[in-house]
């Protein structure tokens, strides 16, 4: 039986990942109004945020670093229990001329408070992920530094 709880959350979280696909504005945007101000976000061994802020400075690092734009986010699927909505996606992280830096398999599990995360862990091949973006030790430092 579906709650009106998990049918709002569904929305609110799938109207999350539709917001990264346009701009990288939209993107933070879509950060800035989902994620509690102390949503921990955790894609260890990537890194791991423990503010919103933090989390939209990785991603700022990100647009800087690897020209990140926007991501379009194919949804595998979705579910709900109590307050929590569980992912099977594939994320496509593309640059502004719309070309693809990586796409990666992402498994995640979202807490929510209210209308806000406070709580995000991701799963995903981090090895794969970095070598196909060419990730530089850059990103892989910016995650030490947002851990703390």
């Amino acid at each position: 039986m579906t709650t009106d709880l998990a049918v709002r959350l569904e929305i609110r979280a799938s109207a999350f990942f539709a917001s990264w696909g346009t701009t990288f504005d939209d993107l933070i945007d879509g950060f800035q109004a989902e994620l509690a101000p102390e949503c921990d976000w955790d894609q260890r061994p990537l890194m791991r945020t423990r503010t919103r802020d933090r989390a939209i400075t990785f991603l700022k690092v990100c647009h800087h670093a690897l020209a990140l734009e926007y991501i379009d986010v194919e949804m595998r699927s979705i579910a709900v229990v109590g307050d929590t909505v569980h992912t099977q996606r594939i994320d496509h992280l593309h640059r502004s001329d719309g070309s693809l830096i990586t796409s990666a398999p992402v498994a995640g599990v979202l807490t929510y408070n209210g209308d806000q995360v406070v709580a995000w862990k991701e799963y995903f091949d981090p090895v794969t992920f970095a070598a196909k973006a060419g990730i530089s030790s850059v990103l892989w430092g910016a995650g030490k530094l947002l851990r703390r």
